[in-house]
């Protein structure tokens, strides 16, 4: 049985202290959300490396663009709702266009936050800043993974977005990572086998693909599970295999099923293998305040809503006469 996840937030500020005790060359710039995202103990620990920029994002991505430039590999620790919407322009030409070594940290990810309303959930990001030539989008499922996600970004020469959900309230996710698990940029990771339906999720909504392959082995339906963290690249050979061996697809993603995973998914599928594919997630809305527990299942980011869709899909694979 997995474990409940650490709160992210921790696990970040954990990561980077670490990662930076190695590296010298990392530093932290902050658009003014250290408290919220829980990072000031890298501020205590690496006065002369925490960069305060204050509630000016655009500026905190020129500025993060001028010292790669100069050889140091800037983090951005910011919410991503700012981070991604406030910063399009500065992102296209600073650091995509000028394949920067600059690695963006969007915090606050998605509906996991219950009383900041529309302008501060972020729905957007993975299918914004995927459009944008030279960026890399992930988003980890857990703390091993957004360990080793970390990590390896920090090692990668060129500009990334990694989005992350705070985790410490109601309906966060559990560990799902395998032991010993090591993240790649482009590849994602199989969690359970399956050959009726291929679950395909990121960030939170993994343990919910988990959780929905539970509810549909008890009906005699046989689920695959996959964790696609490497929105872009994504590894299109492990998502037609999928396709090809369960001849329907289902993606899970707390963000809008506009351009996002499901959008990846179905644009390498419509090119490649066209199956019946269904997509979970924010359907074209804004978000609102309230308990995490009421908005997951009004936007439909539950267990239920991927077994449901999962059902869906298998009866259109039926309906078009695909077989096995």
């Amino acid at each position: 049985m997995t474990q409940p996840s650490r709160d992210l937030r921790d696990a970040l500020r954990d990561a980077v202290i670490d990662l930076a005790a190695e590296n010298p060359r990392i530093l932290l710039l902050d658009s003014d959300v250290g408290v919220a995202t829980k990072v000031m103990a890298f501020k205590n620990k690496f006065p002369q490396r925490y960069i305060q920029l204050g509630v000016a994002e655009q500026n905190t991505i020129s500025v993060a663009a001028g010292l790669a430039n100069a050889g140091f590999i800037p983090l951005i620790n910011a919410f991503g709702c700012f981070a991604s919407r406030r910063s399009l322009d500065q992102i296209f030409v600073h650091l995509a266009y000028a394949k920067a070594n600059v690695k963006i940290l969007g915090g606050y990810a998605g509906l996991t936050t219950p009383n900041t309303g529309a302008t501060h959930q972020e729905l957007t990001a993975l299918a914004v800043v995927r459009a944008i030539p030279n960026m890399v989008v992930i988003e980890p499922a857990d703390e091993p993974e957004l360990r080793s996600a970390l990590r390896t970004i920090t090692v990668y020469e060129g500009p990334v977005y990694m989005r992350m959900s705070r985790t410490d309230t109601d309906g966060g996710p559990r560990d799902v990572s395998p032991t010993g698990y090591e993240f790649q940029i482009g590849a994602g990771c199989s969690l359970r086998n399956g050959t009726d339906v291929a679950l395909i999720g990121c960030g939170l909504m993994v343990s919910r693909c988990l959780d929905a392959a539970e509810i549909l082995a008890g009906e005699g339906i046989s689920a695959r599970v996959i964790n696609m963290s490497s929105i872009k690249p994504i590894n299109e050979d492990l998502v037609v295999k999928a396709a090809r061996e369960t001849r329907c697809v289902v993606t899970a993603e707390n963000h809008t099923i506009l351009g996002g995973l499901g959008g990846a998914v179905s644009e390498v599928l419509g090119e490649r293998y066209p199956v019946p594919i269904r997509r979970v997630g924010i359907r074209d809305s804004f978000g609102e305040s309230g308990p995490l527990k009421d908005l997951h299942e009004k936007y439909g980011l539950t267990a239920q809503a991927v077994a449901d869709a999962a059902r869906s899909a298998i009866n259109a694979r039926a309906g078009a006469g695909i077989a096995l």
